[in-house]
């Protein structure tokens, strides 16, 4: 499997083995990592406990939990592809919704099916280790990947729209907010701005980290609104005056206790399937940073090697009771913003968030930023993801003169956005799963080229016009 390679690509500022040339410079780097994938990060087990308990009441995984788990997973990464992919390894969306449903029913049994994701990649990784990965192209080629990434940063941005206050639903309907709704596009505005200015105007280290002075931005607006009008409770300082509410350590599962047989296979069954989206995104990041970097990471270190990585660290997951990991959009995102390619800051960004695990008044004070700041990130994050799914598809000079292709890439975006957009699952399956089901099917069962009917009937047409005149 090939990707396309830009030689007219502007240079990184540090490529992947390069360290900052300073420790503050490192630790400014990598804490805007920390702080991209914190809010997605973070959200995954909110979303998890409250489809297990809509009230709150219950549990089963806290945010410190889900911080230690990307970072020692990004570690395991790291050191499995020889330190050759400056990617990051967060909580998975495609997972949560079955997680919490499975739990349920099932129990801890969920966590063995965590870890039988995990081996699916293993074993997937390992047979394009025997067979080459000439067949993941034929399952995986840009005409599916391409849509795919689209659909993983669009329904993604529902939530930051939301967030930012731009949305056409009454204001009091939108979650427990009791600012008003020009305040939040209001901070989200700045936050988003101050990123695009950060990045276009300016220079030395402060152009290398917009996204952290973005969200610097964004917040102490946030702060001096709050100050000046407490009763709106734009930041909810009790997570950090109330020290019963602080999280000192990330919430491990003992996955072996309620399990039976049954209850693992029947979890299996819900929630291993969706490892084809697990690894469809997994495909598309590593090629999306590969032209990003201009480097080619399909072949070294190898898309075996990075798919038994990621494996492991989601087997790990499971064994800790902890969300699946998944290659980070988010943190592709800073890299393609920034320009800083290095392993060493993405791997101390990893360190970060172990150690943040186990902080309490860090992690409670990042938990504070309010939602309109990561709306005016997620603005920008996640369409970055979204443009690095259509460029896939404009530099892998994908012919849409082609009936194949069209049908393709039109089912797969049609099923994915809309169903992640209003919220829906088929069989149990997200949008983003059903999608990359159809997509794979169509590509494999359709013929290679397809007449292009009407279209190729009109151009026939044209031509024949102008012979005539």
């Amino acid at each position: 499997m090939e990707t396309i390679l830009d030689k007219d690509k502007v240079a990184l500022a540090l490529d992947v083995h390069e360290k900052p040339r300073s420790k503050l410079q490192w630790t400014i780097l990598s804490l805007q990592h920390v702080f991209a994938m914190f809010g997605s990060n973070v959200l995954v087990p909110m979303i998890i406990n409250s489809t297990i308990c809509p009230s709150g009441n219950f549990q089963l995984m806290n945010p410190s939990m889900a911080l230690f788990a990307s970072g020692l997973g990004t570690l395991i990464y790291i050191a499995l592809t020889k330190a050759k992919v400056p990617v990051y390894l967060g909580s998975s969306f495609a997972y949560m919704i079955a997680v919490g449903t499975s739990y349920k029913n099932y129990g801890n049994s969920v966590f063995f099916a965590i870890m039988f994701v995990g081996l699916i990649y293993i074993l997937f990784g390992i047979t394009i280790y025997f067979l080459g990965s000439g067949f993941v192209k034929k399952i995986f080629p840009p005409i599916v990947v391409g849509p795919l990434i689209v659909i993983i940063g669009l329904s993604a941005a529902p939530a930051s729209l939301v967030n930012s206050g731009i949305t056409g639903k009454d204001w009091s309907e939108v979650g427990n907010v009791n600012y008003p709704q020009w305040i939040a596009f209001l901070i989200a505005f700045i936050t988003f701005i101050a990123i695009v200015i950060i990045t276009i105007k300016a220079k030395g280290i402060s152009k290398i980290i917009p996204v952290i002075i973005g969200i610097a931005v964004g917040f102490l607006t946030a702060i001096i609104i709050h100050i000046s009008k407490p009763s709106w409770g734009l930041i909810d300082t009790s997570k950090i005056t109330d020290v019963s509410k602080w999280e000192w350590y990330p919430s491990f599962q003992p996955f072996w206790k309620d399990i039976t047989v049954k209850k693992i296979g029947l979890s299996i069954i819900a929630i291993a399937p969706l490892a084809i989206v697990g690894m469809s995104e997994h495909i598309g990041d590593h090629i999306s940073i590969g032209m990003i970097t201009n480097k080619d990471f399909v072949k070294d270190p190898g898309l075996h090697r990075t798919l038994i990585a990621d494996g492991v660290s989601i087997i790990i997951d499971g064994f800790i009771g902890g969300p699946p990991n998944t290659t980070y959009g988010e943190n592709t995102a800073v890299v393609g913003i920034t320009r800083i390619a290095s392993v060493w800051v993405t791997g101390f960004a990893a360190v970060i968030a172990i150690i943040l695990a186990f902080i309490a008044p860090v992690n409670q004070t990042i938990s504070m930023i309010p939602a309109p700041v990561m709306g005016g990130i997620g603005m920008v994050m996640f369409g970055f993801i979204s443009i690095n799914g259509i460029r896939i598809l404009a530099t892998s000079d994908v012919d849409f003169l082609n009936m194949k292709n069209i049908f393709v890439t039109s089912t797969i975006l049609v099923l994915g956005i809309v169903l992640s957009i209003i919220g829906d699952s088929i069989f149990g399956l997200p949008g983003i799963g059903i999608a990359a089901f159809a997509g794979i099917l169509l590509n494999l069962l359709l013929p290679e080229k397809m007449h292009q009917g009407m279209l190729y009937f009109s151009i026939f047409n044209r031509k024949k016009t102008k012979k005539s005149k």
